[in-house]
């Protein structure tokens, strides 16, 4: 069976255009990144393997995606820009490919943001170390605390997350992040989150800051 990288590039390049078109930021440079993330999307889940380029659409790729979420029960609700995300439930943290299924999902549905609300008791069992998401959350969303309904609410921004190649950041700041992560390894979620500060690829490009800021969450 034929399956080359030439699919997820192909989908990266239609995904940087969409971005452009809802944000009016401009990317012209593949992400190599998010490249890697697309091709292992595809290789991990059975129904993705149909997809090939050459004959499919984002359309087709689209109802791939919505019988993947449904074979998956990703229960989900929509309004305006956002997709609403219960996770409430959970006694573990998604995965990191169920995160960027929720991303892709979110974009082919036109939507510039994606919002994960939590119980907050998660954020108390939960360590660093056993996660592979929560850096990737904290530096594409914003954080909200419902403290009355012990909840915490990550509003992620689409765009930010799939503008940002974690190849090329700066050497620098990704030692530095490196670093962090593995001291603060036995923190549990909650006290990191407060530690790390949210948000920090959404602030660093003033247009995904703006339309971040004009995303109103009713807790």
């Amino acid at each position: 069976m034929k399956k080359t990288i030439e699919d997820a590039e192909y989908i990266e390049k239609e995904f940087r255009s969409r971005i452009s078109t809802t944000t009016g930021l401009k990317i012209t440079k593949a992400n190599y990144w998010f490249i890697d993330i697309v091709q292992m999307l595809l290789n991990c889940y059975p129904i993705l393997r149909k997809f090939y380029h050459e004959n499919m659409g984002i359309e087709e790729l689209q109802l791939l995606i919505v019988q993947l979420t449904e074979y998956l029960e990703m229960h989900y609700s929509e309004d305006d820009d956002l997709i609403f995300v219960d996770l409430t439930e959970m006694k573990t943290l998604m995965s990191f490919k169920e995160m960027m299924l929720w991303i892709i999902l979110g974009l082919l549905n036109g939507k510039s943001h994606i919002h994960f609300k939590f119980n907050e008791k998660l954020f108390d069992d939960i360590k660093v170390s056993n996660t592979d998401i929560i850096d990737y959350l904290c530096d594409n969303s914003y954080f909200l605390e419902n403290s009355a309904k012990k909840e915490y609410n990550f509003t992620l921004s689409v765009a930010a997350i799939l503008s940002c190649d974690y190849y090329n950041q700066d050497p620098i700041i990704s030692s530095l992040k490196v670093i962090q992560q593995y001291y603060k390894k036995d923190l549990y979620l909650k006290e990191y989150i407060f530690y790390r500060k949210t948000g920090q690829n959404i602030n660093s490009k003033p247009k995904f800051k703006i339309q971040s800021s004009s995303i109103k969450i009713n807790l």
